[in-house]
């Protein structure tokens, strides 16, 4: 596979895809340990990325909406990235992992609420990407048949505001 050809000269490309150079800031740890992810520093970012997130060569993009089992035949949705849902005042994104999120529906707002609005999102915004579009057809589709059939419910869950530990600077 021959490096991306960007019509430069000199050094070959790392990547076989269109690439440019940034100056980033890391902290310390992470730059001793991206040697145990490749031994090219750039090469180690894409490739934490890539295992994070997923697309790229490394494989297909995290399917936009996800399961996470809590009980016998029950799961929370697990959701990507979104811009437009978190744009949404009463619908909470709480990170569980990198890119991932749980949907928290906050203020009394009910399903039909949720699936109502997933639709006004897609309808009133046709330049969003196909990454978001994507995520925000993905729910509608997986709370509208459970809804339908009443096999979706609304719990609560706790989020707290993390403490500093005793002798932390604030």
């Amino acid at each position: 596979m021959k490096p991306y050809d960007n019509g430069r000269t000199g050094r070959p490309a790392k990547f076989n895809e269109p690439s440019r150079p940034v100056t980033i800031t890391l902290p310390d740890r992470i730059l001793a340990r991206l040697p145990e992810i490749d031994g090219d520093r750039a090469k180690g970012i894409v490739k934490a990325v890539e295992a994070v997130l997923g697309g790229g060569p490394c494989g297909p993009a995290a399917e936009p909406v996800g399961e996470l089992a809590v009980a016998k035949d029950e799961s929370l949705l697990v959701v990507a990235r979104s811009r437009l849902l978190a744009s949404v005042p009463w619908i909470g994104l709480v990170e569980i992992a990198p890119g991932r999120h749980l949907l928290s529906l906050r203020g009394g707002a009910t399903i039909e609420k949720l699936e109502v609005t997933l639709g006004d999102l897609l309808d009133t915004h046709p330049d969003a990407s196909e990454e978001e579009r994507r995520v925000l057809r993905t729910l509608l589709s997986r709370i509208r048949t459970p809804r339908r059939n009443q096999a979706v419910r609304k719990d609560e869950i706790l989020v707290v505001r993390t403490l500093p530990k005793r002798g932390a600077a604030l």
